[in-house]
């Protein structure tokens, strides 16, 4: 039947007709959840209001009142009606809000526009635009990018414009996707469009039952329209609306037809013009329709929506659009980068650009640009003070020595509040992070400072929030961010998407109930002292350094502060943190069990595992760096992980090695 439906578009086409598109949830299904989830969706929001379970009863109550066989549209309206009484009108816009993304499937969530953004918490214009705009991780269906083919190939065939029901952003996405701009158009309850200023000359998506977010700054909620509008006002709003549908032929597609307003625009243009509905039906019976439209619709059943606009696009040879390149948002082979685009040998680059795209290529460090690749002038390294230093602190001083010797100034923020003697740890801590560093930088002195110390004669500026108290104020009162987010940027409880988080619940409970307090004070103090370095020097050369587990509080700062900010990031080691026993042991033996009892375990050498990242990052790295010479065990030459694994395989004693090197290396003078 696509052939059939195809043959007459095509030929309306030929013989100078025009088309407009009328595309439904059947199209964007199922990246987009379909009504039924949406409900789902809908009773999960409600259980987690802590309302006494009013509002699951009364959705309780609105589906047992419906037949038992109701269409899912029928439940749908229903639980809007409720939400509209009990709630608000506009408190359903976040249930299908949080439906919209989840066509958004971000790589990483912490580097996505959503890394501050929680669950339920509403999506603003702003958001909305930057999610939209990160083209390339939004999943279409091959449907929904034909459509985007179609408008932006032949836009003048379809009256450069589409009509939806749909409220989520994909089409647009798909035609942005081909090069062409594509502005969202929302029509008002009355039929009359949004139309805006920066819409002329682009294709304009018209949302025929509102949209995602709003469009402009005076826009509020709802964006949804109520589905229970006066039944007075179907006429006018049906004859408003027909004035979007100028083809020739309507082409009506993923949609089931339910809404009066819809047909009363089609009869209202059938009424002043010839017009051809054809309308594609995913099942093998066609839909029952409102009576006024008998005789105006010729219906096409067993239609795909990804067969026809596929094929249609093609009969029109309208070419697939190339790969986009983004270099914001690329996907990175870092592994392949290693094999590929090293620097040979074992001597580290003299410059500091070229020394960090070595540790992203050969040891899996990485680094969050603000913007284009500038030179730091400042490391700004916060360390939480512990009882004693960890063998990660070790492995982030030596990078910070290798900048250091290459003329980045390093700054230590210590994270001193509650620590019990802090100022001799404080002085501990210093000494080992010196005798660290000066393993590769012999000169290194770096600035140390006690946050508490700041903090207490800490004043408000003008210029910058250099207070906790003025860093809150914007932070907390201003920005706005999720709790949610915030508790998982100081790593409170773990950044999850929605569909991981039921899963993951007993997990975040227990992270709740164990955790401190004081964690909350990271960012106000944090930032407020970083503030004050940044009086003195130009945000953009200025670098963060922290775990890759920590890049969600550094991508709220740049969030929230709007200074860029970029992020140097150590590799993460997997389940382990600065805490556990396995990263400050305190002799060569203890280490050697470590190592012997993670090699008895499945997937012991993975990469991130204890064995590898310590191979990586304590065994090769401090020799990369200095440009000391590999050792050699039984014709292996340990240069890589790779030959440090075959050795172990082969069973030579490398084990043996490794924990008395990095011993020596992490402990110094305390073996």
């Amino acid at each position: 039947m696509e052939l059939r439906l195809i043959d007459e578009v095509v030929s309306a086409i030929r013989h100078g007709g025009t088309v407009t598109l009328i595309l439904g949830a059947g199209m964007t299904m199922p990246a987009v959840p379909g009504l039924g989830e949406l409900v789902e969706l809908a009773d999960r929001y409600a259980a987690g209001l802590g309302d006494d379970g009013e509002l699951t009863q009364s959705l309780r109550q609105a589906r047992e009142a419906l037949d038992p066989h109701a269409l899912p549209i029928e439940v749908y309206l229903a639980y809007r009606r409720v939400f509209t009484a009990r709630r608000s009108p506009g408190e359903f816009d976040v249930v299908a809000q949080q439906a919209v993304l989840a066509g958004y499937r971000a790589p990483d969530l912490s580097l996505s526009p959503l890394a501050t953004h929680g669950i339920w918490q509403r999506v603003d214009l702003r958001l909305g635009e930057r999610v939209e705009n990160s083209l390339d991780w939004w999943e279409l269906p091959a449907g929904v990018r034909a459509v985007g083919r179609l408008l932006a190939g032949r836009p003048e065939d379809f009256g450069n414009s589409i009509l939806t029901t749909n409220f989520d952003p994909l089409f647009e996405v798909a035609v942005r996707q081909t090069g062409r701009q594509a502005v969202s158009v929302p029509v008002a309850p009355d039929g009359r469009p949004d139309r805006r200023p920066e819409g002329e000359g682009a294709v304009q998506v018209f949302h025929l039952h509102g949209f995602w977010r709003p469009v402009s700054e005076e826009v509020r909620s709802p964006l949804l329209h109520d589905p229970a509008p006066d039944a007075d006002a179907y006429e006018p709003t049906s004859r408003a609306l027909a004035e979007l549908i100028t083809g020739d032929v309507v082409v009506v597609v993923g949609y089931s037809g339910w809404d009066d307003v819809v047909a009363g625009a089609l009869r209202a243009v059938a009424v002043n013009r010839p017009v051809r509905v054809l309308w594609a039906v995913h099942d093998a019976a066609p839909i029952r329709l409102p009576d006024r439209l008998a005789g105006l619709v010729e219906f096409f059943t067993d239609i795909h929506g990804d067969d026809l606009f596929t094929g249609l696009a093609d009969r029109l040879e309208i070419p697939t659009a190339g790969p986009r390149v983004d270099p914001r948002r690329r996907v990175r082979h870092l592994d392949w980068e290693r094999e590929l685009f090293s620097q040979p040998g074992n001597t580290a680059p003299e410059g500091v650009l070229p020394l960090l795209r070595q540790l992203e290529r050969r040891y899996g460090w990485g680094v969050d640009w603000a913007g284009e690749p500038q030179r730091p002038r400042l490391l700004f390294w916060p360390v939480r003070l512990r009882a004693r230093a960890s063998l990660i602190n070790a492995v982030q001083a030596l990078t910070a020595a290798a900048l250091s010797a290459r003329g980045v100034r390093v700054v230590v923020c210590l994270d001193d509040f509650g620590v019990t003697d802090r100022e001799a740890l404080g002085a501990e801590f210093a000494a080992d992070l010196t005798r660290w560093m000066r393993r590769v930088d012999p000169s290194a002195a770096p600035q140390v400072a006690s946050l508490q110390d700041y903090v207490a004669t800490a004043s408000a500026s003008l210029e910058r929030p250099t207070d906790p108290w003025s860093v809150a104020r914007i932070f907390y009162g201003e920005r706005n961010p999720s709790l949610y987010s915030v508790l998982a940027a100081i790593k409170v409880v773990p950044h999850l998407a929605l569909h991981d988080l039921e899963r993951n619940a007993h997990a975040i409970v227990q992270t709740l109930l164990s955790k401190d307090a004081n964690r909350l004070l990271t960012p106000l103090t944090t930032w407020s002292y970083l503030h004050s370095l940044l009086g003195n020097e130009p945000a953009a050369e200025v670098m963060a350094y922290a775990g890759s587990d920590e890049r969600l509080l550094w991508e709220q700062f740049r969030e929230h502060f709007g200074l860029g900010g970029t992020l140097l990031f150590n590799p993460y080691i997997k389940h382990l943190t600065n805490e556990s026993r396995m990263v400050r042991w305190t002799s060569p033996e203890e280490l050697r069990a470590y190592l012997t009892s993670t090699r008895g375990l499945p997937g012991w050498g993975s990469e991130g595992g204890y064995v590898h990242w310590l191979v990586q990052n304590a065994f090769l790295l401090p020799r990369y760096l200095t440009g000391s010479s590999f050792p050699e065990v039984g014709g292996f030459h340990l240069d890589s992980w790779s030959a440090f694994a075959a050795a172990l395989d082969s069973g030579l004693p490398v084990l043996d090695l490794l924990a008395a090197d990095v011993s020596a290396f992490y402990l110094g003078g305390k073996l």
